[in-house]
């Protein structure tokens, strides 16, 4: 009886009676959500317009609808920095506002604090797109933070490696030196392959029977793509070509030092010096785990922050966009 004496007191029953009131009200007339969207018609004119400028064409109904759903995410995020007041404590927000007041002409006199106080007064951290950005990507790397995946495992590593090991194959590796001949010069081409094969001239002697190449006379270690990039596509494939064809008639294992040529090019011809050649080979797991690593933890970080972006959508009032309808949140489950 002592015991529930103790409990036979007028504030503490007020007190219980507090709460439950309190719980009662939580229960039938919570906060309202933070409302998002609907983006009104000039912002879904300017998404429509930044598509048909880059593209040439309007964007079909899905993509503009695909437009209109990252928009309102963003504002989603941008929404949350604000409650979070990440606006008032970001140096980079903070460097910003100051740098639009003083362009706007506003800053004689005043230190950057009373600059800043202004500038959050007029609100210009709402329209500001550097500021906009730097919040969505604070509240990211919080999202992020909160919800970061497990590293990949020896198994993912494996599907993975496996999955891409064409991909991640060695491409082959030429080092060359080359004469060049423009296509005006192509009648004297064959006199001085002949002089160069007849005299045994070095690479530098016999540069000197051709033309100077804009890009230059060496190539160290280059890919079939990196000389395609210098010399087009053809050339690339006709120096592999002219290199089996070369190979085939030796009967050599080793590829030694040769002449290879002429081969043509987007530019001209080329009398080729072959210093060294690496054929192209597959991958060992080893040499490529910590490349695959950090594409597989990449993958998972985006769609970590991807389904935690979907989950937030539910602190938010959507109302007047179709924008929750788009069957993401049972990908995240």
């Amino acid at each position: 009886m002592k015991v529930l004496s103790r409990f036979n007191k007028p504030w503490l029953h007020f007190v219980a009676l507090g709460l439950v009131f309190y719980q009662f009200q939580l229960a039938m007339f919570p906060e309202p959500k933070p409302l998002v969207g609907p983006l009104s018609e000039k912002r879904i004119a300017s998404l429509t317009e930044q598509w048909a400028r880059s593209t040439g064409r309007a964007p079909s109904p899905a993509q503009l609808d695909r437009f209109v759903a990252v928009e309102l995410d963003q504002d989603m995020l941008v929404q949350r920095a604000l409650d979070l007041d990440y606006h008032l404590h970001d140096s980079i927000v903070y460097q910003r506002l100051i740098l639009n007041m003083k362009f706007l002409q506003l800053a004689e006199g005043k230190s950057d604090a009373e600059l800043f106080k202004e500038a959050l007064e007029m609100q210009l951290h709402l329209d500001d797109e550097v500021v906009k950005r730097r919040l969505i990507q604070m509240v990211e790397q919080r999202l992020l933070a909160n919800n970061l995946p497990p590293a990949p495992d020896s198994a993912e590593l494996e599907a993975a490696f496996i999955d891409r090991k064409e991909a991640l194959k060695r491409p082959s590796l030429y080092s060359i030196e080359h004469v060049f001949f423009p296509s005006e010069r192509a009648e004297e081409m064959f006199a001085a392959i002949a002089r160069i094969k007849v005299e045994k001239l070095e690479v530098s002697a016999a540069r000197k029977l051709g033309s100077p190449f804009l890009q230059g006379h060496r190539f160290i270690e280059q890919t079939p793509d990196q000389l395609a990039r210098n010399f087009g596509q053809g050339f690339a494939r006709e120096l592999e070509s002219e290199l089996n064809v070369s190979q085939t008639q030796n009967k050599a294992n080793a590829i030694s030092p040769r002449w290879l040529g002429p081969i043509q090019s987007a530019y001209g011809f080329h009398y080729v010096w072959l210093t060294s050649y690496t054929p192209a080979r597959e991958v060992k797991l080893h040499e490529v785990k910590q490349r695959l690593m950090q594409d597989l933890a990449y993958l998972a970080n985006k769609e970590a922050l991807r389904c935690a972006v979907v989950a937030l959508r539910a602190e938010f009032d959507w109302r007047g966009s179709e924008h929750m309808a788009s069957g993401e949140e049972d990908l995240c489950k």
